[in-house]
This record gives structure tokens, C-alpha cells and sequence, in this order.
């Protein structure tokens, strides 16, 4: 190892090893001992008289060589009584036993040393002083701990790939690449969100370690969840970046949950509530209710890209609303709308169901032009409007709601080109035609009919996986 360590940093490997006692021999020891006396045998008892050794003509001895007594040595050297050649970051001694130098911890004398070295170098230089220059190795910096490789793949990944798979518009890609990344190099719960992300992403694509992706995009989330709720524990001190980065990570979350496990059976399922229906399905709320709070404010933070392109998409799904309503054609939920007034006499209840129709036949005009892009943001903007008063009664829940969500399921479909949203359409649809009573299937004909023909495989078998 120490001839390793040698060679790495430019020194010559020895010749032997040391002896037991890992000591170096300097050269001054093995001048002493060449002209030292023989040890006295004990056995004797007696001492013998010492051989005088003639010097060849010319030789002048030479004693013990004399060196300034170092103060601002490592201490590693000074308990071993070695003579440390105070250099940094590293001494040589310490680096050809391979232990850690005091030195690379910065302490007092580290810094005394510094300060005496800059004296030397600026000092003038007498004809005595000069001795014949010496090789300095160039030394490696010491070793730190190990590189977060995984980390680094999912930034990597979502960096390169993953932003372009989150909306089907290329203008806003640049917002999720570069302003979100940089927003999470200030906030810890932003970038572990945005790794949860690019985690399941790579589960998506590579099958053979799906589960391995999986768990640590489970844990990245858990650990953003906790830091996001400490600050949302702040409530009205919570200011307008803050505000603007939890909102942000809200809509990270979705994203989360959307491309997260489910099964057809609630029961233990990973973000799918008690009443069947996905938390994705709640979350809109959470986000909508921080998106009050920032008002006009949120154009002023790093969230404004996002926000504008929300607002672009709204109007201009309310522009296409607006011409249908001129062609005087039928609404697409006109039967369902009929079935829910004739069943409905709750006035309040009624406004609610008959507020969310009016919203969804808005999202399903996206159906009518094949040819625009997917953007899923269209089918969202419907539960973002209704988070409020509608989507609570998906957690009764009540048949006229879940029969209104099935048709939901009909954008989902239609936007299922996204990694993190594909099957959701099928799912829901099965999870609504087992809560439903037999009356009440009767009302979901037409979304299931409609996603089989998405799918291009006639009516889909609801009650199969």
C-alpha cells in the first residue's frame, strides 16, 4: 500500500521494506551506526577495550547532522520524533504511511506553518542558504467520501429526458430543465422531488430494475414531504418564495403520483384513498389553495413561466367552448346532465354537479382536434377548477360524482402518450364501475364505449385488469 501511495504521488517506491517497527531509517541513523562502538556482549560481564578504526588519508569526519528544531511540524511526526518537512497540504512523511496528515484539518499549526512558509518565500535569499533543489510530487487531493452516484444519474436523466415527457409543449420545457433544477440547489424538498420524478421515470424505462427505482423514488419523496411540511408548518409566515416553491413541489407531487404503483384493489395501495379513488385526485386541492395565497404575487416568483402557460391553456380552452356554444350543438354530457337533475333535489348539490359538467364538456373540446398537442395540463385545469367543492364528494363518495368522474377518465385516455399517466384512464374506470350500483353503471355507457374505442379494442372489459 505504501508503494502505492509513493508511486501516486510521484516519489520513488523503497527498495525494502521496513522493519517491524514501521520506522524510516534516515540517513543520519545509518552514519551513526556505521561509526558507533559494538554493543557490550551482556554474557561477559567484562568490557572489552575498543578497536580504534585508522581513517584513510583525506577523511574528515563527520558527527551527527545538526537540523533547526521544527515548531510547526505535524503532530503526527512530533510523536514520532521524525523531522516533518512542514509541507502542504500533505507532509511526505505522513503520505508514505499512508495516514492522514494534521495538516489537511486546518488547525493551528497547520496555519502557523502556512504563515512561515509565506515568510521563507518572500524573503531574501543568502549565498549560504541555497541548497540543491528538490523534487515536489504533485499530490493527490485526499480521498472524500463517495461521489452520490445515484443521485447524479437522476439529475443526469431528468436534465436530458425526463423534462420533455412533463407537458407536450416545448415552451414551457425550458422552466421544468432550467428554472426548477435551479430553484432546487436553494431547496432541498424541490430537487428530492424533482429525483422522485426522474427515479420513476427510469423505472418506466428500464423493467429490469423497476423496483430498485422505485424505492428510492419512494424515499426521495418521503424526505421532501417532511422538509415541504416543516415550512407549510410556518402557515401565514410562510412568504411569496416559499409560497411559490411549495407550490411548485405540489405540482412535482402530482407528477409523483400519477407515475407511482397502483393496483386495482385500494386496500394498502400506494397513493390511493380509503374511498378508491387516487390522493392524485386530491392533491389539485392543496395546490389551488397555496396558488390563493400567492394571488397576483405568483407572477413576481420563479413559478411565473408555469403559471402564465397554465393561464394561455385555460383561455385558450375557453376560446374553443365559446365557438361551440355558437354552433348550437349539443353539449357532450347532455345525458348525463338530464339523469343527474332528475335524480338530484339537493339545490346546493345540483349547482355543484351541474358546475362540473359545465367544466368538463370545456376539457373534453380538446377530443376535436386530434392534431393539437396532448397536453395532460388541459384534462387537470377540470379538477383544479372543481378541487373545492367537487372532488370532496369523491371521498363520500356519492354515485352521482363517481358516474361524473368516469367521464373524467375520458382525458385521461385521450392523454396517455405520458409515461406517468398511462393506464390511469382504464384503472379509474374500473375503480368507478365497482362502486357504482347496477342503476347508475347504466349512466357511464358512453365513457367506456369511448375508451375502448381510444384504445382501439372495441368496449373495454372493465372488470378485468
Amino acid at each position: 500500500m505504501r508503494e502505492l501511495i509513493s508511486m501516486m504521488s510521484g516519489l520513488e517506491p523503497p527498495s525494502e521494506e521496513p522493519g517491524p517497527s514501521e520506522q524510516p531509517v534516515s540517513a543520519s541513523s545509518v552514519e551513526q551506526a556505521t561509526t558507533s562502538t559494538p554493543p557490550t556482549p551482556a554474557a561477559s560481564g567484562t568490557s572489552l577495550p575498543t578497536p580504534s578504526i585508522k581513517q584513510p588519508p583525506g577523511y574528515t569526519g563527520v558527527g551527527r547532522r545538526t537540523h533547526r528544531k521544527s515548531r510547526t511540524g505535524c503532530t503526527t511526526c512530533k510523536a514520532r520524533k521524525i523531522k516533518c518537512d512542514e509541507r502542504h497540504p500533505e507532509c511526505l512523511n505522513c503520505i508514505s504511511h499512508g495516514v492522514e496528515c494534521p495538516f489537511l484539518k486546518g488547525g493551528p499549526v497547520a496555519r502557523a506553518a502556512a504563515r512561515a512558509s509565506k515568510v521563507k518565500t518572500h524573503s531574501p535569499v543568502s549565498p549560504a542558504s541555497v541548497s540543491t533543489p528538490r523534487f515536489t510530487p504533485a499530490v493527490a487531493p485526499p480521498e472524500r467520501a463517495e461521489l452520490p452516484m445515484l443521485e447524479l444519474e437522476l439529475l443526469h436523466n431528468f436534465t436530458t429526458k425526463t423534462y420533455t415527457t412533463l407537458t407536450a409543449d416545448s415552451s414551457i420545457w425550458q422552466f421544468w430543465r432550467d428554472d426548477l433544477v435551479q430553484l432546487g440547489l436553494t431547496c432541498d424538498y424541490i430537487m428530492r422531488a424533482v429525483l422522485a420524478v426522474s427515479a420513476l421515470h427510469l423505472a418506466s424505462q428500464r423493467p429490469d430494475r423497476r423496483d430498485y427505482y422505485v424505492e428510492e423514488a419512494i424515499l426521495l419523496h418521503q424526505k421532501a414531504s417532511r422538509s415541504a411540511m416543516l415550512v407549510m408548518a410556518a402557515g401565514d409566515k410562510i412568504d411569496t418564495d416559499q409560497g411559490a416553491s411549495l407550490f411548485l413541489f405540489s405540482m412535482l407531487t402530482m407528477f409523483f403520483a400519477l407515475a407511482s404503483p397502483r393496483r386495482s384493489n385500494p386496500d394498502g395501495t400506494f397513493f390511493i384513498g380509503e374511498s378508491g379513488f387516487p390522493d392524485w385526485a386530491f392533491l389539485l386541492s392543496g395546490s389551488k389553495s397555496i396558488m390563493d395565497v400567492l394571488g397576483d404575487r405568483g407572477k413576481d416568483t420563479v413559478a411565473a413561466p408555469f403559471l402564465r402557460y397554465g393561464a394561455g391553456r385555460w383561455h385558450a380552452q375557453r376560446a374553443k367552448l365559446d365557438e361551440q356554444a355558437r354552433s348550437d350543438a349539443e353539449p357532450l354530457l347532455a345525458p348525463l346532465r338530464a339523469r343527474i337533475e332528475a335524480a338530484v333535489a339537493d339545490p346546493d348539490l345540483l349547482r355543484t354537479y351541474a358546475h362540473a359538467l359545465d367544466e368538463l364538456d370545456l376539457a373534453l373540446v380538446v377530443r376535436q382536434d386530434p392534431e393539437a398537442p396532448r397536453d395532460v395540463l388541459d384534462a387537470m385545469v377540470w379538477l383544479w377548477v372543481m378541487s373545492d367543492e367537487f372532488v370532496p364528494l369523491l371521498r363520500v363518495p356519492t354515485q352521482e360524482a363517481v358516474a361524473i368522474f368516469a367521464h373524467f377518465c375520458v382525458l385521461l385516455k385521450h392523454h396517455e402518450s405520458h409515461w406517468w399517466l398511462q393506464g390511469w384512464g382504464d384503472h379509474v374506470m374500473r375503480r368507478a364501475h365497482e362502486i357504482l350500483d347496477e342503476e347508475h353503471r347504466a349512466w357511464i355507457e358512453w365513457p367506456i364505449q369511448e375508451i375502448g374505442r381510444m384504445a382501439g379494442g372495441g368496449v373495454t372489459a372493465v372488470g378485468e385488469r
